[in-house]
């Protein structure tokens, strides 16, 4: 658990996916935000189950690069998505605090609705209203402990899915609804994360070149280095780089960048020559970056 207090911790358990099928797992957990002072404008996005003393997800968000998306799941289950705006990527929990309605365990309540809300407000980098009346919502870091010392798996919190209620993905994504959107939500643009996915690029770092490693090496911070480092010792750092979340988020927060105004910036630092007309007419500029290396390899083969 971090030092730093919570930003909001609530009740709320994580969902299996198993191909298209959304599973509410019946773990009693808990999510919760925080911002260490020393990642600046970084938002710790963090699910543990109770009980557990770290965090079993910890994600790492830009503000506005993510939003908490309510699902209306009838009288089975109330589900919420955390959706990636510069990736595909899509995390899945349901809220475990007793529904104000028992005889409607699926019922999301104004309580409930503002929840949600507070949370996506402090994804999006606004400040949470202190006075918003929030239930029993709010956890602060010694609660959250408290909460470890006997987890409940059912009763008083709800922490149990009634009946391990089932849903189909496909149906549930297109029933969402973000405000101002229309009701099913086009596919995000292929995101930088996505062509770097460290299933990919992790098997060619035993093939490149050891000049292609000491580049790489030469862009990394120089205290993950050891001095007079083995080539083998390059590649596992390099390997170790391309698995890191640090990596994972950098790449998710390049690709929003790039779409928010960054590409002639990013390009001309990179020496990634860019046509005008991509930079102007392109229909995605992580993709017109993309081309734009591609033609620089190119030219040098």
């Amino acid at each position: 658990m971090p030092a730093t207090q919570p930003l909001i911790a609530i009740k709320a358990g994580k969902c299996i996916q198993e191909s298209n099928t959304i599973i509410p797992s019946p773990e009693p957990g808990l999510l919760y935000i925080y911002v260490n002072p020393d990642e600046e404008l970084l938002h710790h996005f963090c699910w543990k189950p109770r009980g557990a003393v770290e965090p079993e997800d910890d994600l790492l968000i830009f503000p506005g690069d993510a939003k908490l998306i309510r699902h209306d799941t009838g009288p089975t289950g109330r589900i919420f998505m955390l959706k990636f705006l510069s990736s595909s990527q899509r995390n899945f929990y349901w809220l475990q605090a007793q529904s104000e309605d028992p005889n409607q365990p699926g019922l999301w309540s104004e309580r409930d609705k503002g929840w949600i809300k507070k949370i996506d407000s402090i994804l999006q980098g606004e400040e949470a209203a202190d006075d918003e009346e929030m239930g029993d919502a709010p956890i602060d870091s010694t609660e959250i402990e408290q909460e470890g010392e006997q987890p409940r798996r059912g009763g008083e919190d709800g922490g149990r899915a009634p009946a391990a209620p089932q849903f189909d993905l496909t149906s549930l994504l297109s029933q969402i609804r973000v405000p101002g959107g229309p009701a099913r939500q086009q596919e995000p643009p292929i995101s930088l994360h996505d062509l770097l996915d460290p299933s990919e690029t992790v098997g060619l770092i035993d093939h490149v070149s050891l000049e292609t490693i000491d580049n790489m090496i030469a862009n990394l911070p120089p205290a993950l280095v050891p001095k007079d480092a083995s080539e083998g010792q390059k590649r596992q750092i390099i390997t170790k780089v391309l698995r890191s979340p640090q990596f994972t988020q950098g790449a998710i927060g390049l690709s929003a960048a790039l779409r928010e105004g960054a590409l002639r910036g990013v390009a001309d630092s990179l020496k990634v020559p860019i046509l005008p007309s991509e930079e102007t007419t392109a229909a995605d500029q992580v993709e017109a970056l993309v081309r734009g290396i591609k033609r620089e390899i190119e030219r040098e083969q």
